[in-house]
């Protein structure tokens, strides 16, 4: 559910941005449907996603700048390093180059069949929101024992260009089936990214919300998640 006096500030910023003829960051908005074992629509939501964590803007200065990390095997405030998913550190201080095919919108992301491991992922806690963060609270194991969701496949990434606005959207999207028995409550989302981050590789979270409201999705039921991330180029087309 979008906030109104959220979203009038975000126009504010955008306006600002453009004002200087600076590309604003990127936003985040997430569609997030339900549907029961007969097909029928029971939750339907867009919520902006405003939580790039640190492994995302230490990843995007990497790559616009090709630094190296800091060396020091530390991730948080004053430091250049890149943290997985499961913990483990990429700090190192030289950076070779190499062929980034996971970025974003790589084959990697998005081939990566029943794994929760990387590609659009739920969980059920809603720990507030911390830039550090290196993994969701508690991610929901795929499968289909009890507390378990299906994960499908990740849907192909699309793109378009709209020439009247000057944006460009891209858009992620994965189906999550209950196949568990019970009731499952997704209280948050996240991008878990795969590639090289200062010449380590592996899965990296980039963006993390906390749902508001939740997501409750009952025995048989399939939860639809869309991500559309979207860029404003009318500071510079």
């Amino acid at each position: 559910m979008l906030n109104p006096i959220e979203e009038a500030r975000f126009v504010e910023l955008k306006n600002i941005c453009l004002e200087l003829k600076v590309q604003p960051p990127p936003e985040v908005f997430i569609h997030l449907q339900v549907h029961d074992k007969n097909g029928v629509l029971t939750f339907d939501d867009v919520q902006r996603g405003h939580s790039w964590t640190r492994n995302f803007y230490n990843l995007l200065l990497g790559t616009a700048s090709n630094v190296g990390g800091d060396g020091t095997g530390t991730f948080g405030v004053g430091k250049m390093s890149g943290k997985k998913t499961s913990g483990a550190i990429t700090s190192l201080t030289t950076r070779t180059p190499i062929a980034l095919s996971g970025l974003i919108l790589g084959s990697g992301f998005a081939n990566n069949g029943i794994t929760n491991t990387y590609g659009i992922v739920v969980g059920t806690v809603d720990t507030a929101f911390n830039a550090n963060q290196f993994a969701l609270a508690v991610i929901i194991p795929a499968g289909t024992a009890a507390g378990n969701f299906s994960y499908v496949a990740m849907a192909i990434p699309t793109q378009n260009y709209n020439s009247e606005t000057k944006i460009w959207k891209g858009t992620l999207g994965r189906f999550f089936n209950n196949n568990s028995g019970g009731l499952i409550t997704v209280k948050e989302i996240g991008l878990y990214w795969y590639g090289y981050m200062f010449n380590g590789s592996g899965d990296f979270m980039m963006e993390r919300s906390v749902l508001s409201p939740v997501v409750d999705v009952v025995s048989g039921a399939q939860l639809t998640v869309t991500y559309e991330i979207s860029g404003d180029f009318s500071a510079i087309d």
